[in-house]
């Protein structure tokens, strides 16, 4: 009997030591919970009603050189990146996976003198690739949310490059995402969050070394980079897609945008297939042609629409995105393993193309080495070289033969875009 009162005075105790541990649990999540939306809240005040380019403005010899520093730092971590998911190809630093590369039409409309620059400074029809992607590195399944991609390799341009001769093509691209907003807002950090992916650690960035430190939350970052992550469309062919960044339009500074024509209907999708996006477009290319409206949004220097701090969305009701051209993709046979090894070998980047276009901003800046190392770096260690492409010939023979080009059979006009 003795026995049996000590062992149930001992398990009264262990229960209310574990109650009274329970509640002590209790109070430090509800502390953690309280204090994760307080700074939560503080960060995103903070981001909506500090001058955002204020403090990224600087353009002194100092400053300078510490840019060129974290952009070197960043190349580096980038290369480590590469070299850690290899697999076992060299692959890209971000959109690695790859829903297929098709043929385009980029078909300039004739519009208001405001936009007559560059590319479109005559209406026309040029060829085109697009490389359409998810956003993460190592590759997820399309099942997965995710960023996507959607990358235009216009050919064929004419105009002065910004790149040097031995680098320039004949070629502009445009290089977007589906969100309309970045989540890194300076160089430093940008290094920090590449340092730290290289690792394989990349959720240190938003909550520091031990996740404890409340002063080393990046909420608002983590916030904005989450929104980039979104559930696969029914195809790549039926969605927004945004620069994030801003550019030159002449004298003008815009961001740009291409938005589907329509939501195209793919009647057999399969939402548990992790190759679910290249699938749905090999179905509804085989039978139909699709489109997207190409639109610019000019810059309000008046407004909140920061060149530097691309972590700000510029407002569409200050400025609306308006089409200045129409991306045509005819029906058509892509997913062939000519056209996946061309599609691989490509590399896209926003400072291919002509100076009336030119990238702005530090992180442009950033991306102007940054892709052309790590494509040069990747395509050595992959035994592959390709330089800028001229036409779909020049690119694949096969597309020589010009019965194989598809054909338009009417002249495009704003019009048809809106």
């Amino acid at each position: 009997m003795k026995l049996l009162k000590r062992l149930r005075h001992g398990f009264a105790r262990l229960l209310r030591l574990a109650w009274k541990a329970a509640k002590w649990l209790m109070y430090i999540t509800g502390f953690y919970a309280l204090l994760f939306l307080g700074v939560f809240a503080w960060q995103m005040a903070a981001g909506a009603l500090r001058d955002p380019d204020a403090d990224l403005v600087d353009n002194s010899p100092a400053a300078k050189a510490q840019r060129q520093t974290n952009n070197a730092a960043i190349i580096e971590s980038v290369r480590q990146m590469v070299d850690r998911y290899r697999t076992p190809e060299y692959q890209r630093d971000a959109h690695s996976k790859a829903h297929g590369c098709v043929r385009a039409r980029f078909e300039v409309f004739e519009s208001q003198a405001t936009y007559n620059h560059g590319l479109f400074d005559q209406p026309g029809h040029y060829e085109a690739w697009i490389r359409f992607s998810n956003g993460t590195v190592p590759a997820f399944p399309d099942t997965e949310s995710d960023a996507r991609g959607m990358a235009i390799k216009v050919m064929n341009v004419d105009g002065e490059q910004l790149l040097p001769p031995m680098l320039a093509g004949r070629t502009q691209d445009f290089l977007m995402i589906n969100s309309p907003s970045f989540f890194i807002r300076s160089i430093e950090d940008y290094r920090e969050l590449e340092r730290l992916t290289a690792q394989g650690r990349p959720f240190t960035y938003f909550f520091g070394e031990y996740y404890l430190n409340p002063f080393d939350w990046r909420l608002r970052e983590l916030y904005l980079g989450l929104s980039t992550r979104k559930p696969a469309p029914n195809t790549p062919l039926s969605t927004q897609y945004y620069s994030m960044s801003a550019y030159k339009l002449g004298p003008h500074e815009i961001k740009y945008s291409a938005k589907a024509c329509e939501n195209y209907a793919v009647p057999t999708v399969n939402r548990d297939d992790p190759n679910l996006l290249r699938n749905s477009m090999v179905h509804l290319l085989r039978e139909r042609d699709t489109c997207f409206q190409f639109m610019v949004q000019l810059r309000d220097a008046d407004s909140r629409m920061p060149i530097q701090d691309t972590t700000v969305r510029w407002s569409e009701d200050v400025s609306p995105f308006v089409p200045i051209a129409r991306v045509h993709i005819p029906k058509q046979i892509f997913d062939t393993p000519q056209q996946n090894a061309m599609c691989e070998a490509m590399s896209f980047n926003p400072w291919h193309g002509v100076k009336q276009h030119e990238p702005l901003g530090y992180i442009n800046q950033l991306r102007r080495d940054l892709y052309l190392h790590t494509a040069a770096y990747r395509q050595v260690r992959n035994g592959i070289t390709m330089n800028e492409p001229t036409s779909w010939c020049d690119s694949l023979t096969e597309y020589c033969d010009s019965e194989s080009l598809p054909h338009q059979t009417t002249e495009p006009n704003d019009t048809d875009a809106r």
